[in-house]
């Protein structure tokens, strides 16, 4: 008999999902050499996904071949990362940085949520769920935040996941705003742009969680779960968010035992560090809507609900 789960059809990451996620961390946790069987919807259910990212859909087809080289050829492909020696070197150095680690909590969330919907004149709201395999996730159709109240904070603070979550809601305003179709490659740059936000305007270490997750898709890549959440411990990450992250390169996978990445978690790194190779006035241009570094030539302009000082000083570009 097919199990029935609420979720959206049209979302690969809720595909992507695995769904026992709590029952495989306390045999992960009980046996020190377990790693995970991961389950997902699409295993009970014929499932025809409509994506409006044409790249999708070879990554969907090789998640349920499970053919493992085939999804980070896809991933790779779709969120346009590839691991480098150079990048790894680099991801290595910033992992290093030292600091206090962030403190915050589900209400302080979402007071600040709230304080910046007001500042931007934002008609969003906040709703908290139990669901576990993320921290925020923006459904813009009907202007909400969705938050997992098994959030993390221990790198990322409070005002720096305010700040990337903003990034994704002001590009998608504006893109309706301004009649600017979402690009076919806009991926990449979302996460790139609404990383370097959280990482530069916030003396927290979110940029190092960034950085620990891209050496941590280098080990993905060749080694099993259990490995990618031993190089974040040893990284200096506290077990449970080791727990957490390690999951997060092995969603798609069913056997986390055997090599392979999803290379997402290495894309925030690798697009965070070449969005700060942009001019002041083209991260602005990227407010227009949900556009790709790539196509910044024709926009030659920002246009947009706010004007460009309050996004430079807000988001401190």
């Amino acid at each position: 008999m097919a199990i029935s789960y609420n979720f959206n059809m049209t979302n690969l990451l809720d595909l992507i999902t695995p769904t026992n996620l709590e029952v495989e961390r306390e045999k992960f946790f009980a046996q020190a050499n377990y790693n995970p069987i991961f389950h997902y919807i699409w295993q009970d259910q014929k499932i025809d996904p409509v994506f409006g990212i044409k790249k999708k859909y070879p990554l969907w087809d090789s998640i349920k071949q499970q053919d493992h080289y085939l999804i980070m050829e896809s991933a790779s492909d779709l969120f346009e990362v590839r691991i480098s020696e150079d990048m790894v070197d680099r991801a290595l150095q910033v992992s290093g940085t030292e600091g206090d680690r962030s403190t915050g909590d589900i209400k302080d969330l979402v007071s600040a949520f709230s304080e910046a919907f007001t500042y931007f004149n934002l008609d969003y709201t906040t709703k908290v769920v139990s669901d576990s395999g993320f921290n925020i996730r923006p459904k813009h159709e009907s202007q909400e935040l969705i938050i997992s109240n098994k959030i993390h904070f221990e790198y990322f603070s409070v005002n720096a996941e305010v700040h990337h979550e903003l990034v994704h809601i002001l590009r998608y305003v504006n893109g309706k705003h301004n009649e600017v179709a979402r690009s076919q490659r806009f991926l990449a740059t979302e996460e790139g742009l609404a990383s370097w936000c959280q990482d530069h305007t916030n003396n927290d270490l979110s940029q190092v969680q960034h950085a620990m997750e891209y050496v941590a898709s280098a080990v993905g890549i060749g080694s099993g779960l259990r490995e990618v959440y031993e190089c974040f411990v040893a990284m200096g990450t506290s077990k449970e968010l080791a727990w957490k992250r390690a999951c997060r390169h092995k969603f798609g996978f069913v056997d986390t035992s055997l090599p392979g990445d999803i290379l997402k978690p290495a894309m925030y790194f690798d697009s965070s560090e070449k969005v700060s190779k942009l001019t002041t006035d083209e991260k602005v241009r990227l407010f227009r809507g949900k556009i790709a570094i790539s196509e910044l030539a024709k926009y030659p302009t920002y246009s947009g609900l706010w004007p460009a000082d309050k996004l430079i000083s807000y988001f401190k570009l």
